[in-house]
């Protein structure tokens, strides 16, 4: 009979517990703030009845406990279309209200036929950045799913808001950088980004930040390790981790006994996981050996791979083991690895993490800047030198060991200012320029303009607008006879730009006018003013009789004694003139080898200044990189002891 009314006086305990705390299953449409107007509490305190949510979005399915007390007549009506906020009542229900937008996100109804891609187009989004943020659509879009959109900043529109606790992923971020940039763990950043853990990081989705120590779970022998706090249930973790219950109860049996706060739980990582850890700090060893790694996107393993960079990295390591065999006939003992980046930062991180890095002395790429600026990040503090070889964005130059190879366009465009200077006579000066290049023309125009005295400058892309004026006046010749002469106003024309067909109607409006008042410059290379091409004379006897000068990083002296003998090797064992990735491949590893000692030192050994092939090496330290300043200028002139026809000079 005890027994009985103790039975009885539970029953009424649970009924009054239960009565206290109540759950909520979350349904497609919801959101926290639908939910907390729905049981008039608020979203904090919804929040602080569910810790995850402090970690991740509402999900579908979500079992919440409802804080407060509630005698279980709360009929929920579901609404989408009120935008007012509604005002609690005293009646049996309360309305769920969808907000049409908040701070960061637009919610929005999707409409029957409506596909992702209409979306996409329609808000200017990145599919990466809608599935990321709508989990829900990787089941398929459905007529009158609630999904969120990011809201964009005033400044035209064009630019997504980053909702608070969010990363928008760029090009070149890798889960090692982002933990290096948020100061979080990898483990934490992994457990927080499920996705993250099979399928990397998507350039244009937005992965969340994790909040440093929020977490106490680690990834261990490929399992995640999670400590149970208070306020977790079976339900949630199944959510949170994405598994299934057969899969928590197969690795943690003990689970049948039921949760109890403070035991650690196994819980098993996603299908296909891939998880990339970098090792920990790299620091170069010093073993009397000069060891290379060259990293260039091969796309060895992706036959969809771009043909334009295969083709690159190709001449670039041809040009690279012309250079090495040449160096190993001069007593250098060189070992040179190939590795391929693939154009991916994942693809570099897993180099990283599977390759003893600390036996190289250099690394030449990868190409791209942020491809590049990821490997340098991965290898900071390693004193290992990083070499770019094409590309020469400013950013590269706040990175520590980092080695320029490629001049900028300023550093280009500088030569030939410092030429006008010297030679300018008041003239007024017209540019000649492309789409492409009309930011360098206005520096040409700017800096010309500060270190000339009150010039006048024009800037086109028509080159019909380059002009001589002139005058025709009455001669009186010695024999009385009257003659008109046309004398033009003395100019300077200026092309700035590589585009070669722009080089052709550039170099025959030039042949048209008056040689003896015209000045003309060229800022980069174009096949128009190629001195060495037998077919380009005409063009070049009309150059040298203007006196023509044109800036370049590339260009070959082919009557030099040390060039002549690099291309006949490159003759001789593939049967080719070098092209402009050969001589970059050459001339970037010729001049990095024979700058090293036998040990591999190359930092402290940048001073010199030295002539390859193709290229000018100049370093000037620059932030905290070494940047190449020097530039070829060819100046093209008649000597008095040859004839227009002969060729030109290399002047640098």
């Amino acid at each position: 009979m005890r027994k009985a009314i103790w039975a009885f006086l539970f029953l009424i305990l649970a009924g009054g517990l239960f009565a206290q705390e109540r759950t909520h299953t979350v349904q497609a449409k919801e959101t926290v703030y639908g939910i907390s107007r729905q049981y008039g509490i608020s979203q904090e305190e919804l929040k602080n009845a569910n810790p995850f949510l402090n970690d991740r979005s509402l999900q579908v399915g979500d079992t919440l406990r409802i804080p407060g007390k509630t005698d279980g007549s709360i009929k929920p009506v579901v609404t989408q279309k009120n935008p007012e906020t509604p005002t609690p009542t005293n009646g049996q229900t309360h309305e769920v209200i969808i907000p049409t937008e908040d701070e960061n996100y637009i919610y929005y109804e999707v409409k029957p036929k409506q596909t992702v891609y209409t979306l996409t187009r329609e808000y200017g989004i990145t599919e990466e950045a809608l599935v990321s943020l709508n989990p829900q659509l990787e089941q398929g879009l459905k007529a009158g799913d609630i999904i969120r959109i990011p809201k964009k900043k005033s400044n035209n529109g064009e630019e997504e808001i980053v909702p608070a606790g969010m990363h928008k992923v760029v090009r070149g971020e890798t889960v090692f950088s982002l933990t290096r940039q948020f100061g979080v763990s990898e483990d934490e950043f992994y457990i927080a980004n499920p996705s993250v853990q099979t399928e990397g990081l998507k350039v244009g989705s937005y992965i969340k930040i994790p909040k440093k120590g929020k977490t106490n779970a680690v990834i261990q022998d490929g399992l995640i390790e999670h400590k149970v706090k208070a306020g977790e249930t079976i339900y949630t973790l199944t959510r949170v981790y994405k598994v299934s219950l057969a899969e928590l109860l197969q690795h943690n049996p003990e689970l049948r006994d039921g949760l109890k706060v403070g035991m650690t739980l196994k819980i098993p990582l996603q299908d296909g996981a891939n998880i990339i850890k970098a090792p920990g700090e790299i620091k170069r060893i010093n073993d009397n050996e000069i060891n290379i790694a060259l990293i260039l996107p091969f796309h060895l393993n992706n036959a969809k791979g771009s043909a334009a960079e295969k083709n690159i990295s190709t001449d670039i390591l041809i040009g690279a083991k012309m250079a090495l065999d040449s160096l190993a006939l001069k007593g250098k003992q060189i070992n040179l690895k190939v590795m391929d980046s693939e154009n991916q930062s994942a693809s570099l991180e897993s180099l990283i993490a599977t390759t003893d890095f600390s036996k190289f002395d250099a690394v030449v790429g990868p190409l791209f800047a942020s491809n590049f600026k990821s490997m340098a990040t991965m290898l900071t503090g390693s004193g290992i030198a990083l070499v770019s070889p094409l590309s020469n964005s400013d950013d590269l130059k706040e990175l520590e060991n980092v080695i320029i190879a490629k001049p900028s366009d300023e550093v280009i465009a500088d030569a030939i200012i410092e030429e006008i200077r010297a030679n300018y006579k008041g003239q007024e000066i017209q540019i000649l320029t492309d789409e492409r290049h009309q930011g360098l023309a206005e520096y040409v125009s700017q800096n010309l303009n500060r270190r000339l005295s009150n010039p006048t400058i024009k800037i086109t892309r028509n080159v019909n607008e380059l002009a001589q004026k002139s005058e025709t006046v009455d001669e009186k010749l010695s024999d009385g006879t009257i003659v008109k002469k046309e004398y033009f106003t003395p100019i300077i024309t200026v092309l700035v730009s590589d585009n070669n067909a722009l080089g052709d109607t550039y170099v025959n409006k030039l042949k048209s006018m008056d040689a003896e008042s015209l000045q003309a410059y060229g800022v980069k290379f174009v096949n128009a003013y190629d001195i060495y091409n037998d077919k380009n004379a005409a063009n070049i006897a009309a150059l040298k009789n203007i006196g023509f000068a044109f800036s370049t990083v590339h260009l070959v002296n082919i009557y030099g004694t040390g060039e002549r003998a690099a291309l006949q090797k490159f003759l001789d064992v593939y049967c080719i003139t070098p092209n402009e990735y050969q001589q970059i491949g050459f001339d970037i590893f010729y001049d990095l080898v024979e700058r090293m000692n036998s040990r591999g030192d190359i930092l402290n050994s940048l001073g010199a200044e030295q002539t390859r092939l193709a290229t000018k090496f100049k370093y000037e330290k620059e932030g905290k990189a070494y940047v190449n300043k020097a530039v070829r200028v060819v100046r093209l002139f008649v000597r008095a002891d040859e004839s227009p026809d002969d060729v030109g000079e290399i002047k640098d």
